[in-house]
């Protein structure tokens, strides 16, 4: 008995449930959508667009030079300050070097003796060389001895050797002095290229020494280099186009590549590649941040009327429209804009329709009415 009550009190709770249900009407409570008209639609497609590898890098100097020095010495005056643009001879810096200027005073005091010396041993030469052919004559004349004129020659043959003597010792003191002027000019630093002072390493006063960098100079050429991941060295090749921009002077160029160094770091998994760049180069300067965009290949994109944009503060939307012509706000993220055409990166999908003129009319949940 406890058994069929179960079932009947089982059986009117099923059909209480059921009852229930037939009272709740499909459709009983309705949306109520405001109608949008005046707009044009038009479905997403796709088109061939080039593919691009950013990358980011840093400007360097195609050629830079080490000015060093190569005497000891203390810095007497300095002539440029770094960011100043030089010539190729332009004098930089003055030091002074006592004992190279000693060394040069040492070496035009010996030329001078030297040269003393050699008109000294000039006119001796000449002196006896006068004597020698008076004796050789009254030698012929059988007026003097054979022993008198033999006195006579030698001393003539040992004037003209004290003549050679002179004469060594005088290009010796010139060599000398000229090695000493050569030191001398060490003393005086000049610019060996056309370019700009990128760094200034010395103060007036600080010592120097053989080998030390004094200045260095950026000529007036530069190229970006960046880092560029491995997978990507079978597509860069060399005089490969390329767009630069550099944010700090908000200045674009374009660039070839000039080189590819094929070493891979095996850290980042990047190989360096060095961009030359075209155009007027005089404002740019070694270290500033540059990105850079290599061409590798064409895709498929979905482009769409700059038009169909919808921006509010920092977002940028579009309005959809889906098969029931309801209206729906959706969020896109934008890539590049080609002649009032902007790449949809992610938020659409090709074949979707989207409002692309009169969006001031879109509302979000709204329907657009037909005809």
């Amino acid at each position: 008995m406890k058994r069929e009550e179960g079932i009947l009190i089982l059986i009117c709770a099923l059909m209480a449930i059921f009852g229930c249900d037939e009272k709740i009407k499909p459709g009983a409570h309705s949306i109520e959508r405001q109608e949008v008209t005046a707009v044009v639609i038009e479905e997403v497609r796709s088109v061939d667009s080039m593919d691009y590898y950013e990358t980011s890098g840093t400007v360097t100097a195609a050629n830079t030079s080490l000015v060093s020095a190569k005497i000891m010495g203390e810095v007497r005056e300095i002539k440029v300050a770094a960011g100043e643009r030089v010539r190729k001879g332009d004098l930089l810096l003055l030091i002074h070097s006592p004992d190279v200027e000693s060394r040069a005073a040492a070496a035009r005091e010996a030329l001078g003796e030297a040269r003393k010396g050699l008109e000294i041993t000039g006119e001796k030469k000449d002196l006896m060389l006068t004597t020698y052919e008076r004796y050789r004559r009254l030698h012929e004349e059988k007026a003097v001895t054979e022993q008198e004129f033999d006195e006579v020659k030698a001393k003539k043959d040992i004037a003209g050797l004290r003549y050679e003597q002179a004469l060594k010792s005088l290009k010796k003191a010139e060599a000398a002095l000229q090695e000493a002027e050569a030191f001398m000019d060490y003393t005086a630093i000049r610019s060996p290229v056309d370019g700009i002072v990128a760094e200034r390493k010395v103060d007036r006063g600080s010592m120097t020494v053989p080998a030390m960098t004094l200045f260095v100079i950026e000529e007036s050429s530069y190229r970006v280099e960046v880092p560029v991941d491995e997978g990507l060295l079978p597509l860069i090749r060399l005089t490969m186009p390329v767009d630069i921009f550099i944010h700090a002077l908000k200045v674009q160029r374009e660039g070839t590549v000039g080189e590819i160094v094929h070493h891979i770091d095996p850290r980042s998994r990047t190989f360096t590649v060095k961009i030359d760049m075209t155009g007027e180069q005089g404002v740019f300067r070694g270290g500033l941040y540059a990105q850079v965009k290599f061409p590798v290949g064409p895709k498929a994109a979905l482009f769409i009327p700059e038009s169909a944009l919808v921006r509010r503060g920092e977002l940028t939307g579009v309005y959809a429209v889906d098969g029931d012509d309801v209206i729906t706000f959706r969020l896109v993220r934008t890539g590049k804009t080609e002649e009032g055409m902007t790449e949809i990166l992610s938020g659409l999908h090709k074949g979707e329709r989207i409002i692309v003129k009169g969006t001031e009319r879109a509302i979000d949940g709204g329907r657009v009415r037909k005809g």
